[in-house]
């Protein structure tokens, strides 16, 4: 009888211990704030954008300012046995790397973990294109041997030079950026919707998809990412009705666009539907990673 009783208060100790040192889900309500997207949000509560939308049954990735939402986070009840894993930052495992077919600045971000705009202050990179063959320092400390660094000034056989253009549209090209802007103004107000690409509901790349056919120049129907690796060309110079993307909004690497109009203002799909903004407003300075133009707007 003895034995028993003490195997059962062993046995409802241990059980005792482990309920102690369960973890369990501590919820927390987060407000909202202008500026906010659930990539900031996500990365500032260190959860992901999925953990967000299905905790907060979210069908797409709009959010508003004053919008509750429900952040949870693993705690343990046992404070004093918790042990807090060692948080290393993924670093480069190489000081360089070599351009290859198909790479874009958008994918080579993404394989070193790093940001677009490191790149291009690291390499003193003016505009966004990049050739096969180029090497490309991936830390700001990197140093290139000289046998490397002589291919940045070159072209590889297998590649092709950069594109870009310093020049104007043409009259044509200009009467298509003419109509497209007109077209992009009367949309002003209308709502966002995730995958539009009509009056109804527009998104970013849904938007650029609309008003550039309207205005008289057939394109297919791509993502932002995908517009800005498709048949674009970077431009020096941008003139009203040239594309201006931007990087790491509500996802790492290219995120949004927009149409430009001039006098840094550009007309875009945000998530309070289509709206003019300034791209030296500092969020958007902060993310502008170039304007471009369609390889068909001569």
């Amino acid at each position: 009888m003895q034995k028993t009783k003490k195997w059962r208060i062993l046995v409802l100790s241990t059980l005792a211990t482990s309920f102690l040192t369960l973890q369990t889900a501590e919820a927390a309500t987060y407000t909202v704030q202008k500026g906010d997207t659930l990539s900031k949000i996500a990365q500032n509560h260190q959860v992901t954008i999925t953990d967000i939308m299905k905790w907060n049954n979210l069908s797409k990735d709009t959010i508003y300012v004053a919008q509750k939402l429900e952040i949870q986070k693993l705690a343990t009840n046992d404070s004093k046995n918790t042990s807090v894993p060692s948080t290393t930052v993924k670093q480069p495992t190489t000081t360089s790397h070599t351009v290859a077919k198909g790479d874009t600045l958008s994918k080579i971000a993404k394989q070193y973990n790093v940001t677009i705009k490191d790149i291009m202050s690291w390499n003193k990179l003016e505009k966004d294109t990049i050739y096969i063959g180029q090497v490309l320092k991936m830390s700001p400390g990197a140093v290139i041997p000289e046998s490397d660094s002589i291919h940045n000034n070159v072209t590889s056989d297998a590649g092709t030079p950069p594109k870009v253009t310093s020049n104007d549209p043409t009259t044509n090209g200009q009467a298509i950026y003419k109509k497209t802007i007109e077209v992009a103004n009367t949309l002003v107000g209308t709502p966002y919707l995730y995958g539009g690409n009509t009056p109804v509901g527009l998104d970013c790349s849904g938007f650029i998809f609309y008003t550039f056919n309207q205005g008289g120049l057939k394109i297919g129907r791509a993502s932002s990412e995908g517009y800005f690796n498709g048949n674009t060309t970077a431009v020096q110079n941008p003139v009203p009705g040239d594309l201006v993307f931007f990087e790491n909004t509500y996802k790492e690497g290219i995120s949004h666009m927009g149409i430009y109009l001039g006098e840094n203002k550009f007309v875009h799909a945000g998530t309070d539907g289509v709206e003019i903004s300034d791209v030296t407003y500092p969020y958007w300075s902060s993310k502008l990673v170039a304007y471009k133009r369609f390889d068909n707007v001569k």
